[in-house]
């Protein structure tokens, strides 16, 4: 019902320019005909929208006119203009502007759509802000309450409401977005829960100073699950596949513990993955996520190794579950997951009532 309300309103202020010609028009000739022509106030309304019809040159000119271009065609063209020329984006915008006590995630990447996933499902508000039109189109079409901008500009997250937000989440890749709004979020809103994503620990511990911010590094937490399980496997030497944060920062803290490890490209080349030695390696970790060249991957691998632990990144945890069956048998490993379930473990989101990182069962 919010939704159709706020889509009148926006239709509404798109086509001001006619319906203020249709109000002055009845307004007018109402006082023509109580002024000019002495109807009384009441006889004059139903005269001027066409309710009753008037004696005369004039009122018969009126009725016609008014019924026929003010009426029909006006409204045609309101009609035409709402199919037309209606944004659904503008809706997002105006419930984005409605929220209160609410998470804004700036961002929408695998860590936003998980906290915004979380924040649904315990009934929460979310606002996203986001200024790629492509990666939050579904939003649109669902008319989710978002804002289509930059976090860089004031406007965009006053649209948010980040003064009123209680815990704000910057989850994009882009370090320059995130500083600058950090600045412009703490100028709004001192009090409210900030986190920021950062892959940098230097530079991140600079944020999370200068802004009372909690920064958040998906790959390090990552890193620190995957070390768990090597450590709890026994593993001696490892294979990290992917030059990428994860990747880097994975192999590093392997070859912390003592582990010998060999950071390589993504590949399915069967010579490469032989010079690589996959066939004597007791972990090999995969950390590209996409599910498609993983399943072939992992193929390539089972088919020189069927014994040592494999760890594949994914997104979508439903799509991952044939990763963990035969004959691939993959521990699979999500770092927005890992990340968001540890903000909400850590009472991150509690004033806004996500208290769990597990889904809900559905409702019967």
């Amino acid at each position: 019902m919010k939704r159709i309300w706020i889509r009148i309103a926006v239709s509404i202020g798109q086509n001001a320019g006619a319906l203020s010609f249709v109000l002055v028009w009845i307004l007018v000739n109402f006082g023509v005909f109580r002024e000019v022509f002495g109807a009384a106030s009441e006889d004059a309304a139903l005269l001027a929208v066409c309710v009753q019809k008037a004696n005369g040159a004039w009122g018969r000119f009126y009725a016609t006119f008014t019924e026929v271009v003010v009426f029909g065609a006006i409204a045609s063209m309101i009609v035409a203009n709402v199919t037309r020329r209606y944004r659904p984006e503008a809706t997002c915008a105006a419930l984005a502007e409605q929220a209160r006590k609410h998470v804004v995630i700036i961002g929408y990447s695998n860590l936003g759509k998980r906290i915004r996933a979380l924040a649904l499902d315990a009934e929460a508000t979310a606002v996203v802000v986001e200024e790629d039109r492509a990666l939050v189109d579904d939003l649109v079409r669902t008319e989710a309450p978002m804002v289509l901008g930059s976090a860089r500009e004031e406007s965009t997250l006053e649209h948010a409401r980040i003064a009123d937000a209680h815990a704000i989440v910057i989850a994009t890749d882009d370090l320059e977005t995130a500083v600058v709004a950090c600045r412009l979020i703490r100028a709004k809103n001192p009090k409210g829960k900030l986190v920021v994503r950062c892959a940098d620990d230097d530079v991140g511990q600079i944020i999370g100073k200068a802004y009372s911010a909690r920064v958040l590094s998906t790959s390090k937490i990552a890193a620190r699950f995957i070390v768990g399980k090597a450590q709890k496997a026994g593993v001696r030497k490892a294979i990290v596949m992917g030059r990428n944060n994860l990747g880097r920062r994975l192999s590093e803290s392997l070859q912390a513990e003592g582990t010998t490890c060999q950071l390589i490209d993504e590949t399915d080349d069967v010579a490469i993955l032989r010079q690589a030695g996959v066939e004597t390696t007791d972990l090999i970790v995969i950390a590209d996520d996409d599910l498609g060249k993983n399943l072939v991957r992992v193929d390539r691998i089972r088919d020189l190794n069927t014994h040592c632990l494999v760890v594949c990144r994914v997104f979508h945890d439903d799509a991952a579950e044939i990763l963990t069956q035969n004959p691939f048998r993959c521990v699979v490993l999500s770092t927005s997951r890992i990340a968001a379930e540890q903000l909400v473990e850590d009472g991150v989101f509690r004033e806004v009532g996500i208290t769990s990182g597990k889904k809900r069962p559905q409702k019967q």
